[in-house]
Order: C-alpha cells, then structure tokens, then sequence
C-alpha cells in the first residue's frame, strides 16, 4: 500500500466516522485485506480494505453480531464505508497480537482448540454455506481428496470461522486473547475449521501437536471426528500446490522461518503421511 492510497483512506474513514484519525500503523499477516490500525483522540480502531466488489463488508457484520457473545476476544462493528471501488470495514481493536514463534505449539494448539468448540456453539442459522468445490488435479492427494469430498457427510453444519489459523488468533504472552478476521465465516460442518487449523500446526512444524488439536477439540465441544482423515485429505488437496504462496502471511506474523521451501517440505511430508494411512 502507497503513502497516497493509506492517507485516501485514513481520509474516508475520518469522514466515514465524523472525526479525524491518524495511522498509528499497518498490519500484516493476511493477504486477502489491507488492515490499518487508526487512532482518533481517545481509542484505536482496525481499518480493512478489501478488493473492488468483494462482498466481505456486506457479509461480516452479521457475522460479528453472531460472535457478539465471546466477547473481547472479537471484533466489534464500528462503520463501514468505501475508498474509490474499495469497500472498507472499521472495528474495534482486539487485544493482543500474533502468537510469538516461541511460544510452544502445544498451548497454541490447546487454546486456539478450546476457542474453536465455543466458536461452534454459535448460530449459524441463516448464515451463507459451504462454498468448497470438490479438489481437482492429478497428483496423489488431490485424487484422494477428490474421493475424500464426495464420501464426507456434509449435512451437520454449526458457525465456522473458514480460515481459522493463528495468524488468525490474537495473544498476549502465552494466553490466546481473541480471534480476528470473520469476513469469510458461514454455515458449514466443523471438520473444515478443524482440518484447516490441523495444517496450520503441521506447517509450523508438528504433526504430533496437531493430534494434540484434536484431542483437545473434541474434549472440549464433546463432539468426535470420526471423518477428520478424510476433512485432512480435502485441506491438503485444496492446498498442496500453492503452499509457497502462503509464506508471506507467515512472514507477516514474525515466523521468518517459514520459507517457501519449508513450506513446501513439510506440506510434501503431511500428504505423504495421509496418502498411506
């Protein structure tokens, strides 16, 4: 983003809210929004600009009224508006930032996995559905996750927050203190939120702490996931050959370590594992 194109929308959002904001500063980690943090004279607000005719604006504050009861651990709906073709959304700002690259998988995976069981317990009546297509390609695990989709049983749906990974999760020290980015939220089943967290932990290095996600998950909301090999299939399928484009969102949240190539590594090592199991 350009100084000219950030001082446009500190500028929109002042006249969107009817009083001045200034840029306190940027943030990075996702690739889909811009996000600014803005200040008025007295509280900081998040800013995030979306793509020209991108539906997130009209879709997310019902979202945020659903998710209303965790709290502080989510955003509030502030205004929304529009910079040139760019819609934009103003929240409140959730406490916290990325979890530190040293702090330990195994209570990244516990916390985010008790969050995700009451995220689940929500409303999700109403809601836009699932709007995963079946895998397509030629390599191995986009063939099994092709099979995979059809085989799954896709009728019990609760909210799902659709991209739910710790870049995702706000923390202050060791303790998860709020989940961030709901514009892709909607009805469909928990499988989809779990696997797609289940390969978050594995691209941060550990298969082992992604069963640890699991165990704790179906602790935690008392539901089992008899199907989650099959959900992994289609999480791996969906994402196998664009893994290294992912590296920059890593990068955004201070996991420099997260390369292309290990990426790429350690995507080949999970699809192996779930093509023989």
């Amino acid at each position: 983003m350009t100084a000219v194109e950030t001082d446009g929308i500190i500028a929109a959002v002042s006249e969107t809210l009817r009083r001045t904001v200034t840029l306190v500063r940027p943030l990075a980690g996702g690739q889909h929004a811009k996000t600014l943090v803005v200040a008025d004279s007295t509280t900081e607000y998040v800013v995030r600009v979306f793509p020209p005719l991108d539906d997130a604006v009209v879709h997310e504050p019902q979202i945020l009224d659903r998710v209303a009861a965790l709290g502080d651990r989510v955003p509030r709906l502030v205004a929304t508006g529009q910079f040139g073709e760019c819609p934009f959304i103003v929240t409140s700002l959730v406490a916290g930032g990325p979890p530190s690259p040293d702090l330990p998988l195994q209570s990244i995976a516990g916390q985010m996995a008790a969050v995700l069981a009451q995220i689940h317990q929500l409303d999700s009546v109403g809601l836009r559905t699932l709007s995963w297509e079946t895998p397509r390609g030629d390599s191995a695990i986009e063939v099994l996750g092709s099979k995979a989709w059809k085989q799954l049983d896709l009728a019990d749906h609760v909210l799902t927050h659709y991209d739910f990974w710790c870049g995702n999760a706000m923390w202050k020290g060791d303790t998860l203190t709020g989940v961030v980015d709901w514009s892709g939220a909607r009805s469909a089943p928990r499988g989809l939120d779990v696997s797609w967290c289940r390969l978050d932990l594995v691209l941060l290095g550990s298969v082992e702490t992604a069963e640890h996600f699991l165990a704790e998950y179906e602790r935690e909301s008392g539901h089992s996931l008899p199907d989650i090999h099959a959900w992994d299939l289609v999480a791996a399928a969906r994402s196998a050959s664009r893994v290294e484009s992912w590296a920059p969102n890593y990068l955004g949240i201070g996991y420099s370590d997260l390369t292309e190539s290990t990426l790429r590594a350690r995507m080949d090592d999970w699809t192996s594992r779930l093509c023989v199991s």
